[in-house]
């Protein structure tokens, strides 16, 4: 059993356009600002994880000649809220990376081979925070088994060169009833048509997940990225699933290879919009 690799996959998928950076640099987090979320502890954690105080007892990790400049970890509640960070070895367009982060998801299948499947359900105005908002469903290949989420995610620019795409999970209180078998109508459509493996079947719904892309001006390069998650899997998930959101070395491995990989989603996307 590899759980690095196991554990990467997933990562792997949520972070999608990430650029990197050789030299070192902080993230710029910004300070606060106020991110509304419906559930209550991703809300108080998303807007902690902005100041600075709120990483002071994470392990933190620095890296030269790497695509990626620092990698942090803060123990909290069930399991961590990570972070990696990095600027492109291109000067990458600001509204680029924020639009392929924000509408773009759907594409992650295209070049990561442990998204079965990754599906836009629908987009709009948030009633709660007023925030525009996508929301998307993913089917991802974890080896031992298959996991599934849904997420809202929101686009705020904060009117200091930074933009805010964070994201919560997605249930069937956040849209009216008719939109809700829509999604589900969508859902199991999109679930019965992949391909699944006979050895190691189950489909695991992540227990919780939240987390935000922070696009901000770099310092050595045009733009700097900075993505913060949890990922969780609760009781009843079953242990390989559990014991992965709970391992230092797992998640950074997984944060390292995501990192990687999809820089050139941004390079290729650049390149269609000839930036």
């Amino acid at each position: 059993m590899n759980l690095h690799r196991l554990w990467s996959q997933l990562l792997l998928c949520v972070l999608l356009c990430l650029p990197g950076l050789e030299a070192l640099a902080a993230p710029t987090l910004g300070g606060q600002t106020e991110l509304r979320t419906r559930d209550t502890d991703a809300n108080r954690v998303l807007n902690m994880a902005l100041t600075d105080a709120f990483w002071q007892s994470a392990t933190k990790n620095n890296y030269t000649g790497q695509l990626y400049d620092e990698i942090r970890l803060r123990s909290y509640s069930s399991g961590f809220v990570s972070l990696v960070t990095g600027e492109g070895e291109q000067d990458f367009e600001h509204t680029v990376v924020a639009d392929i982060v924000f509408r773009q998801q759907n594409e992650i299948p295209r070049h990561i081979e442990g998204a079965k499947d990754v599906v836009l359900l629908g987009e709009g105005i948030d009633p709660v925070n007023g925030a525009p908002y996508t929301d998307t469903f993913f089917y991802l290949d974890m080896t031992l088994f298959y996991a599934t989420y849904t997420q809202r995610m929101y686009r705020l620019d904060a009117g200091d060169g930074r933009t805010i795409l964070y994201f919560e999970q997605l249930d069937e209180s956040f849209v009216d009833a008719g939109t809700w078998a829509q999604y589900q109508s969508t859902i199991q459509a999109t679930s019965d048509a992949v391909e699944r493996r006979w050895v190691g079947n189950a489909v695991i719904p992540v227990t919780k997940i939240y987390g935000m892309f922070i696009v901000s001006p770099g310092e050595n390069r045009q733009t700097r990225v900075t993505f913060i998650n949890s990922l969780a899997f609760g009781e009843g998930t079953g242990m390989i699933a559990q014991m992965g959101s709970k391992m230092p070395p797992v998640i950074r491995a997984g944060l390292q290879s995501g990192f990687n990989a999809c820089v050139a989603i941004a390079g290729s996307e650049q390149k269609k919009r000839g930036l």
